[in-house]
């Protein structure tokens, strides 16, 4: 019975090894979408404005601060946040219709960053 045994392992690990890695059988896996690479999370961008407000950045950090006000109006952090980021990048204040224009442009130019990113991955 062991003769038996030992037949059947060294065919099963011949067909494995014949058989191969099926993962470079079907090839590499597709790029996630852009969208799936930088999720809309407030979280964290709430942590990127707050990288930008400790490297004393401030006027960048308007930009994520008013894209996350966007997402999450309640939340009292992000207001905290953006009238430090306010005050200390030398404004006195911020219109709405400003905000709504950094949140924008910090939107396209995440966007255009993720894209640039994935294709720099495909290659």
């Amino acid at each position: 019975m062991s003769y038996t045994r030992s037949l059947v392992a060294a065919v099963a690990l011949s067909l494995a090894w014949i058989m191969g890695d099926p993962a470079e059988a079907t090839g590499p896996r597709p790029n996630p979408p852009v969208e799936a690479l930088c999720p809309e999370d407030v979280t964290v961008l709430e942590a990127f404005a707050s990288a930008y407000i400790q490297n004393e950045s401030y006027d960048a950090a308007i930009g994520p601060l008013a894209r996350a006000l966007q997402l999450e109006p309640s939340r009292r952090s992000l207001w905290v946040s953006l009238d430090e980021a306010v005050k200390k990048s030398g404004r006195s204040k911020i219109s709405d219709a400003e905000l709504t224009v950094r949140a924008a442009e910090f939107k396209e130019a995440k966007r255009a960053a993720i894209a640039c990113a994935a294709l720099q991955r495909s290659y």
